[in-house]
């Protein structure tokens, strides 16, 4: 089966696999080859995929969409991480968590400047009309 896992950011992993094992909504399903044409939303959790040689592999990913249509399988979520084991996803997800928290933190610092400065931008204006009287 033809595996895609796309972000808004564009595709973060495209390859041949055996079997796919998920969460959606309606509960878990591994999905094979032959498997019926599916369409569901994902959890934010653990999707588990085997590659063609048998290796085991790890994606954590938000909430998304999953389609499997024919030999295809598209997965589509606003974030993903993948790791090889359980361990290296735990700590790229701690990783990733620090710079999305630190990015947060810097986007807070950005706006609390930008309403001071419009705040005084008003506060400007109704000095400018309020001295013309």
């Amino acid at each position: 089966m033809q595996f895609t896992f796309v972000t808004p950011q564009g595709i973060v992993l495209q390859q041949n696999i055996r079997k796919i094992t998920l969460e959606t909504l309606d509960g878990y399903y591994t999905l094979l080859p032959r498997h019926v044409d599916f369409v569901s939303a994902l959890t934010a959790g653990i999707v588990t995929f085997l590659s063609e040689d048998n290796t085991e592999k790890y994606a954590a990913c938000h909430q998304g969409i999953i389609v499997k249509k024919g030999d295809k399988i598209t997965i589509s979520v606003q974030n993903a991480v993948l790791g090889e084991t359980l361990s290296e996803l735990q700590e790229l997800i701690k990783i990733e968590f620090k710079q999305r928290e630190e990015q947060r933190k810097q986007l807070n610092t950005a706006m609390a400047r930008l309403e001071l400065g419009i705040m005084r931008g008003f506060k400007q204006l109704r000095g400018a009309t309020d001295g013309g009287i």
